[in-house]
């Protein structure tokens, strides 16, 4: 079945509510969807974290490095023109890759454009230490610290 972008982003969104309950956290949803973010988690260290949540299925192939299959998610806002994610607004991108079933958490202020490319399969790419990152939401929010990598 196809889905309109509307349509897969409410699936990622309620798969990373999901998630953040089978992890033990507590997610909040805003009524409407009006601001930056779509989920409050509250972290185990008590901590609230604005998560703004996006997804894909869609690859690109990687032409200069052996066709390694990477993903493009948007980490902007605006219809018409798009602007970079505020981290004033949001302290988390969520990044889920329907083809892999897996999510990379991302402190806003780590992201360095508009646009993250993601490669799940290789050993390269400057988020991949973000991979399963969950972890972050046991920690301060400033993201001072480096990222564990349990999944």
């Amino acid at each position: 079945m196809e889905f309109t972008t509307k349509q897969a982003g409410t699936l990622y969104e309620q798969l990373f509510i999901a998630e953040s309950i089978r992890r033990g956290l507590q997610p909040h949803v805003p009524i409407g969807d009006y601001l930056p973010h779509d989920i409050v988690v509250y972290g185990k260290d008590g901590v609230c974290h604005r998560v703004q949540v996006k997804g894909t299925h869609t690859h690109v192939y990687d032409r200069k490095y052996n066709k390694t299959a990477r993903y493009r998610i948007t980490a902007a806002t605006g219809s018409q023109s798009k602007t970079k994610i505020n981290c004033e607004q949001v302290d988390v991108l969520a990044c889920y890759l329907a083809t892999w079933d897996m999510w990379y958490i991302i402190p806003c202020i780590h992201i360095k454009s508009a646009c993250v490319w993601l490669y799940p399969t290789g050993k390269r790419g400057q988020y991949e230490k973000y991979k399963n990152n969950w972890s972050i939401f046991e920690k301060e929010k400033d993201g001072s610290e480096e990222p564990s990598f349990s999944g």
